[in-house]
């Protein structure tokens, strides 16, 4: 009888919790060591460095083209169904257009890793 391998246990919640907390109020040092850098920006906005570079921009990253804090307040993180080691949280802009946060295990950790802008949705 082959021995099955263990299951990760899933503390991506655990994680969540202290990342939408840090981002409401707006806790720029415990955002800055819940992520990975650098930290991967799109639609040609250079990836954020460090932490200083982090703090620096927070709003850039969590208030330009959404309200990040608004948004944590009640969206849900949704499981890559590819990847399970990647989580993403989707905020909206303006019609289809969305900002969406993304968070995957580095080593025995989570941490924010990406933000997207523009992202559309197409499933409507």
């Amino acid at each position: 009888m082959a021995a099955r391998a263990p299951q990760p246990k899933n503390d991506f919640p655990a994680f969540w919790g202290k990342f939408k907390s840090a981002v409401i109020s707006r806790d720029k040092k415990t955002v800055a060591a819940l992520s990975r850098f650098p930290i991967g920006m799109s639609s040609g906005a250079s990836n954020i460095a460090n932490s200083r570079e982090l703090s620096r921009r927070f709003s850039e990253v969590f208030d330009q083209d959404t309200n990040a804090a608004k948004c944590f307040l009640t969206t849900a993180p949704t499981a890559d169904t590819e990847r399970p080691e990647r989580y993403t949280v989707v905020c909206p802009n303006k019609g289809d257009s969305f900002v969406a946060y993304e968070f995957e295990r580095v080593h025995d950790d989570w941490k924010f890793v990406h933000r997207q802008f523009p992202t559309n949705c197409s499933c409507r």
